[in-house]
């Protein structure tokens, strides 16, 4: 890995990321700050991932599964003003008709 290195302190990474339920996988390239690097290549030199690019894969899943709960609340909350729109629409509409 650490042949890749940029002058301005990024090194070009590969990884595959799985494709939605399927085992295949993408090639996406990326560029890390030498010490986030450094830090993935420490993770698997102890043993806590097989690969740096298990690691990668392992922290983009984490992200995704966080923000997926949070965007999840938030279309709860925009279903739920949309539907006290309608409501108030259907009340100012009553209230005209009267």
């Amino acid at each position: 890995m650490a042949d890749n290195w940029r002058t301005d302190g990024t090194q070009v990474v590969v990884i595959n990321l799985p494709e939605g339920d399927t085992k295949k996988m993408q090639r996406v390239t990326l560029r890390l700050p030498e010490q986030q690097l450094k830090m993935i290549d420490m993770l698997v030199e102890y043993g806590e991932f097989p690969s740096a690019s298990e690691a990668i894969r392992t922290a983009i899943r984490d992200l995704i599964d966080q923000r997926s709960e949070k965007l999840v609340g938030r279309m709860q909350l925009f279903e739920k003003a949309q539907e006290q729109s309608k409501n108030v629409d259907t009340f100012l509409r009553l209230k005209e008709e009267q």
